[in-house]
């Protein structure tokens, strides 16, 4: 306002406030458009590949350790040492854990009824894991190579697909989440099925052979099923085409 030869400025500090929380309204929104929903799917799914590859090399070395292992009578797993056993029932409830922790099964599927079936995909692929692990252990030793290959890469497969199956509706992300998680546990605990196979005393199996042999029947058809429930199979329309 100009009054005579003199300039009074009657809203300078208020206009100077609105201006203030404009700007941190502004900022506000530019940290939330940084941080969408888009950007959190993936640095979630970067902190699942993370924590799966940990997990893996962390089971290798302690199953390379020297555990007193089962054996093998008439082509079955025999004298399964409980101290063994007992260590790789916790292994398997710790990638549950984790499994559950990253994946967020009831926030994703949001259906009780749902999760209650990803719980089930997940335990009981930790119990076929755990089983094919102390396959495996029980050849240490022995000279016999495994020749169950095709099954044991069936093991990380089936349980990711149906995973993704059960999550069909909730979207590519909810699909390609829920199956990574079941991999938390198959591929930590095939890991350590081939490193306890290499365990025995007089092999010279190194952790590189033992991570060699996770990545081929236990990475890469986890991969392959991953793809598989990511792909988009809904039928588009002319127009979207």
């Amino acid at each position: 306002m100009v009054t005579g030869n003199h300039v009074v400025d009657t809203g300078s500090a208020a206009e100077g406030a609105v201006w203030s929380d404009l700007l941190r309204r502004a900022e506000a929104l530019d940290a939330r458009t940084a941080t969408g929903p888009g950007d959190q799917g993936r640095r979630r799914l970067l902190a699942m590949i993370a924590v799966g590859a940990g997990l893996t090399v962390v089971l290798a070395l302690l199953g390379s350790q020297p555990w007193e292992l089962p054996h093998r009578d008439g082509g079955a797993v025999s004298d399964v040492p409980q101290s063994l056993l007992t260590f790789l029932l916790l292994c398997a409830a710790g990638c549950c854990w984790v499994a559950g922790r990253l994946a967020q099964p009831v926030e994703t599927l949001g259906s009780p009824a749902a999760t209650r079936l990803w719980w089930g995909l997940v335990a009981g692929a930790a119990l076929v894991s755990i089983a094919a692990a102390l396959s495996l252990a029980s050849y240490a030793g022995t000279g016999v190579r495994p020749a169950d290959l095709l099954v044991r890469c069936a093991v990380p497969v089936v349980p990711a697909v149906l995973a993704g199956v059960l999550a069909r509706e909730a979207g590519r992300a909810a699909r390609i989440r829920l199956a990574l998680g079941t991999g938390l546990v198959t591929l930590p605990l095939g890991a350590l099925g081939w490193a306890l196979l290499g365990s025995a005393a007089g092999s010279t199996a190194t952790l590189g052979d033992v991570l060699a042999m996770t990545g081929l029947a236990a990475l890469a058809p986890l991969a392959l099923a991953v793809a598989f429930v990511a792909a988009d199979r809904r039928r588009r329309t002319p127009a979207e085409a």
